[in-house]
């Protein structure tokens, strides 16, 4: 650039017609404007790429710097809920900052879901939820407002827990055929409720497999259908057993006849599996439990939130309460979710597709 000003200046001394001088000026000027714009576009350019490095390795190494939310797709009370709030406490003393619940229950956690996926992905929202949102809904529904897989960076999995058949215990029935034949002679009373896809997809299979017709009713949380079989106003649900801790027992208003697990669990050592109970096969079903946040999320904010939740849901205190739920405790790196996540969905296809249950 300097060579090319000097060698303007030597020509412009020289004695040439005014023409040339003018035309020689001009060339001159016009070549100093493109390299000195060309010049600035780069060193702003520079500049914001500097900014956006340093933006980055600020929001990882300061991270949390402010209180972090836990977005839940049910009501309080349900299983989910419990278990967040019990890994939030973890979370709080582990990073040294506000851990908040919030619940957005409805519409088969769309709600929740969509709430999160529209988040700035910082690591302050994280989504705790279950195979409802992030695979079940899929078949279950024409369309989503958000995609389980693209919206959402995986985090962890966190657990897999499987459901109750659970009736009021003033019901006049002690096994699964005694309801069957109930509901057959009580058809205006024939109902089911849930709160979630295990319970809609359980509910469904059974009573395929039974050849015997009941109404399903959705509800926004697992407690206000389980308030429902305790009034009569449904005659059976199915209830993820972290949930029914409240319900059933000696002094609980619900009895359970059939668990869905592939074997019998020691929470309930005496409640057969739904194979024993009814002599047909593949009605085992199990929800899961997982961490997500935004997609966009950087890496290293998730590899930090990995390793935190793992150490929260290592400790004697976790392990006691989660096995009193009868749950099994699952733990994955954020790739591993991913896939797992994947197989989820083609899984509740399967079993959606075997229920009878046609997407809304």
């Amino acid at each position: 650039m300097v060579a090319a000003y000097l060698l303007a200046a030597t020509m412009m001394s020289r004695e040439f017609p005014p023409s040339f001088h003018h035309s020689m000026r001009t060339q001159t000027m016009t070549f100093f404007s493109k390299v000195c714009q060309q010049s600035r576009r780069g060193l702003v350019l520079f500049g914001l790429s500097i900014a956006a490095i340093g933006v980055a390795s600020a929001q990882a190494s300061d991270y949390p710097s402010k209180p972090i939310r836990l977005v839940v797709p049910f009501s309080p009370g349900s299983g989910t809920d419990l278990t967040t709030r019990l890994i939030a406490s973890g979370m709080q003393d582990a990073l040294k900052t506000t851990v908040v619940v919030e619940n957005f229950p409805g519409a088969s956690g769309q709600i929740a879901a969509t709430t999160v996926a529209k988040a700035k992905p910082d690591g302050y929202t994280l989504f705790f939820t279950t195979n409802t949102s992030q695979a079940a809904n899929v078949s279950l529904f024409k369309s989503l407002p958000y995609d389980p897989i693209k919206d959402f960076a995986p985090v962890t999995l966190l657990s897999e827990t499987p459901f109750l058949l659970v009736v009021r215990k003033n019901m006049p029935v002690k096994n699964v055929k005694e309801l069957v034949a109930w509901l057959k002679a009580h058809p205006s009373d024939a109902s089911y409720g849930f709160g979630n896809s295990t319970g809609q997809v359980a509910g469904a299979a059974l009573m395929q497999a039974m050849e015997v017709e009941a109404v399903p009713v959705p509800y926004k949380g697992t407690p206000a259908a389980a308030s429902d079989v305790i009034g009569g106003r449904l005659a059976f649900m199915f209830i993820d057993t972290a949930a029914a801790q409240a319900f059933i027992g000696a002094e609980g208003p619900l009895h359970p006849l059939a668990i869905t697990s592939v074997a019998r669990s020691p929470l309930v050592p005496d409640v057969p599996t739904l194979l024993e109970a009814t002599g047909v096969e593949d009605l085992d079903l199990v929800a899961w439990l997982a961490v997500y946040a935004p997609a966009g999320t950087p890496a290293d904010i998730v590899a930090k939130l990995n390793g935190v939740i793992h150490k929260t849901t290592s400790t004697p205190e976790y392990e006691a309460r989660a096995k009193s739920l009868s749950s099994d405790l699952k733990r994955s790196t954020p790739e591993e979710l991913g896939a797992y996540t994947k197989a989820a969905i083609e899984s509740w296809r399967s079993k959606i597709k075997a229920a009878g249950i046609q997407p809304q």
